[in-house]
């Protein structure tokens, strides 16, 4: 695969179709189809050479530093988005399935994320799914881990819900650095929407100890 492009244009393609099956009223025909052209789309491709999801985040040079064991944090400014994961499920543009969230460096030990969540991630109705909202804390710490240039793994995820988290309309998540010894970084997360805030949460990642020889250590 040379350029990403294609599957960029494919995934957007195919999360408008997604949305359009759960959030609209089809009539049976128009279901079924959608149903055969899938389908037959499936029946042709899905015997392609598998793919491996860090062999697809190697192409991407801060990603492959990162898992090469380099401290490499993000040449970025305050206000300036982040590509924590283009494969992720929460704000990848190159998964099929993704959220559409993005997020953004607001200082060195804080990012924010925005975004609308499709009606296609409910849970109860005209709610956001409580493990949905798990999913997106979960990333945007990963994001301010990669932001720091930390490769750090979850090991604790406590997430409280303190009311409905909206469908459709703006929502905000955020994560900042609570602590750091050693190998263990703790940091906390909230997630707002327009009648207030609707979760918080804490994580605990374990910064990755099998670094390469000759790596330059992370302060």
């Amino acid at each position: 695969m040379s350029t990403w492009d294609a599957l960029s244009k494919t995934a957007e393609a195919t999360r408008r179709l997604n949305r359009a099956i759960s959030g609209r009223r089809l009539p049976d025909d128009a279901l079924e189809e959608i149903a055969e052209a899938v389908e037959s789309l499936a029946a042709r491709f899905e015997s392609g050479t598998e793919r491996n999801k860090l062999d697809d985040m190697l192409t991407r040079p801060h990603l492959a530093a990162i898992y090469a064991g380099q401290y490499t944090p993000l040449d970025l400014g305050e206000g300036d988005e982040i590509e924590f994961d283009p494969f992720s499920i929460a704000g990848g543009n190159l998964h099929p399935a993704s959220i559409g969230l993005s997020f953004v460096k607001e200082s060195d030990e804080r990012v924010v994320c925005t975004g609308t969540i499709d009606p296609m991630f409910a849970g109860p109705p005209e709610r956001v799914h409580g493990g949905i909202q798990a999913l997106v804390i979960d990333e945007v710490m990963g994001a301010l881990n990669r932001m720091r240039g930390r490769q750090a793994y979850t090991a604790y995820l406590k997430v409280d819900y303190r009311g409905p988290a909206p469908l459709g309309v703006p929502v905000t998540f955020t994560a900042w650095v609570q602590s750091i010894e050693g190998r263990k970084i703790t940091l906390m997360g909230s997630g707002d929407g327009p009648e207030g805030r609707f979760m918080e949460a804490e994580g605990l990642f374990i910064q990755r100890e099998d670094l390469p020889e000759g790596s330059q250590p992370t302060p």
